[in-house]
C-alpha cells in the first residue's frame, strides 16, 4: 500500500512540474552567434490571439507560412564601424533587420538594430540605418526595455523611450514610445512546428513617429498604437510566436520554425515584386517604379488600413522601363497610410505609401 501511495505522488507531483509556470531569464535571450528561423504567417483572421489565462493551453497549428526570414544575432563589432562610436559602449547585440522601413514614408538601404542584454534587463538601444548610401546612427536617449528578468506570470513592467536626430540638409526624425507589459497568462503552446510551455506576454504601445526631409521641405507625425503578444519558452531566444495588432498597419504573425519549401501551392499571380513609391510622403504628383514588369495592362489599386480598396486604376505599359506615374492624388484621399497594390501579368507588387496634405 505504501508503496502504491508513493508511485502515485511521484506520478502527481511529476504530473504538476510538467505544467508549472516557466520564468522568463536573462539566459533565454539571444547571445552572439545566435540564429532563429521565423515563418510569417497567412491568414490569420481564423484565429483568437487576445485569449489567456493560467496553465492556458494555445492551439495555432493550423497557421501556413507565406515567407520565412533567419535573424542572426552579432556582436557590435560585426556591424559596419560607423555604428561603434554610437553603440559599442551601449550595446551588446545586434541584429541586422536589412532594407525595409524604419518607419512608415522612411525607406532604407540597410539597417542594424542594437540591443543591451543584462542579467536584468533586455533594452532596445536603438538602430544603424543606411539612407541613400549615408550611414546614420539612430540612438534611444532613453532605451526601450522590452523585458525584465526575472519575469514571471502576472508580473508587469512600464518603459518610455525617446529617440531624436537631426541631419543637418536631410532633415530630422523621432520616435517616442510608451510600452506597458504584462504578463497574462501561461501555459502551453501549439504551433506548426512544435508544442512549448511558454508565457505569455502582452504589450501595449503607444507610439508618435515624427519625420521631416529637408530636400522635399515636407514632413508628417504619426500616431501608433499597436498591441503586442509574445509566447515565450525557455532557451528559445525570442518569442516562439508572436502577434502584433496595429491599429493603423494592420496585424502580423510570425513564428519560429524549420526551413519550409514554400513555392508549393502559390501560384504565379501570388508572386512578389517590387515596388517603389517617390517622393514618399506622397503631397502632389509621384512616380512608381516597378522591378520585372513587361510592356501591357497594369492595375493599381489603393487599399486604405481597413484592408478596403478606395481606389482603382487601370493602365497600360508601353515600354519595361517599369516608371509609371502614380494616378491617385493625395487631395482625393483623407492623409494617411495606404498599400499601393499592383497586378500585371500574373505578378503581384504593393508599397506603403503616405498621403499628405501639403
Amino acid at each position: 500500500m505504501k508503496k502504491y501511495l508513493m508511485t502515485t505522488a511521484v506520478v502527481f507531483i511529476g504530473f504538476l512540474q510538467g505544467f508549472t509556470q516557466i520564468v522568463l531569464q536573462s539566459s533565454d535571450m539571444p547571445s552572439t552567434g545566435d540564429t532563429v528561423r521565423l515563418s510569417v504567417a497567412l491568414s490569420t483572421q481564423n484565429f483568437d490571439f487576445t485569449a489567456t489565462g493560467e496553465n492556458f493551453s494555445w492551439d495555432f497549428s493550423g497557421l501556413q507560412a507565406v515567407s520565412q526570414r533567419l535573424d542572426t544575432f552579432k556582436s557590435v563589432t560585426q556591424t559596419p564601424t560607423v555604428f561603434w562610436l554610437s553603440f559599442l559602449t551601449s550595446a551588446n547585440l545586434a541584429l541586422r533587420i536589412g532594407s525595409g522601413e524604419l518607419m512608415p514614408g522612411l525607406v532604407l538601404d540597410d539597417a542594424y538594430q542594437f540591443y543591451n542584454k543584462s542579467s536584468t534587463a533586455y533594452k532596445d538601444m536603438g538602430f544603424g540605418i543606411i539612407l541613400s548610401g549615408i550611414p546614420i546612427p539612430l540612438k534611444f536617449s532613453s532605451p526601450d526595455v522590452v523585458y525584465t528578468f526575472p519575469y514571471n506570470a502576472g508580473q508587469s513592467h512600464t518603459s518610455d523611450a525617446l529617440l531624436e536626430y537631426t541631419l543637418p540638409g536631410m532633415g530630422f526624425l523621432s520616435i517616442q514610445r510608451n510600452r506597458q507589459t504584462v504578463a497574462d497568462g501561461w501555459g502551453n503552446l501549439t504551433t506548426p512546428y512544435g508544442s512549448f510551455e511558454v508565457l505569455r506576454l502582452k504589450s501595449i504601445v503607444y507610439e508618435r513617429d515624427s519625420v521631416y526631409i529637408d530636400t522635399a521641405a515636407q514632413g508628417m507625425m504619426i500616431e501608433r498604437n499597436y498591441t503586442e503578444y509574445k509566447w515565450m519558452a525557455k532557451n528559445k531566444k525570442v518569442p516562439v510566436l508572436q502577434y502584433t495588432d496595429d491599429q493603423l498597419l494592420g496585424s502580423t504573425v510570425f513564428y519560429q520554425d524549420s526551413l519550409r519549401d514554400l513555392s508549393v501551392g502559390i501560384s504565379e499571380k501570388e508572386k512578389i515584386v517590387s515596388a517603389i513609391v517617390f517622393p514618399n510622403p506622397v503631397t502632389g504628383s509621384a512616380r512608381v517604379t516597378i522591378s520585372d514588369f513587361e510592356e501591357g495592362e497594369i492595375v493599381m489599386k489603393l487599399i486604405n488600413h481597413l484592408g478596403v480598396t478606395v481606389a482603382e486604376s487601370a493602365l497600360i505599359i508601353r515600354d519595361n522601363a517599369g516608371v509609371i506615374d502614380l494616378p491617385f492624388y493625395p487631395s482625393d484621399f483623407k492623409p494617411g497610410i495606404y498599400v499601393l497594390e499592383i497586378v500585371h501579368k500574373q505578378k503581384r507588387a504593393s508599397s506603403r505609401i503616405i498621403f499628405s496634405h501639403p
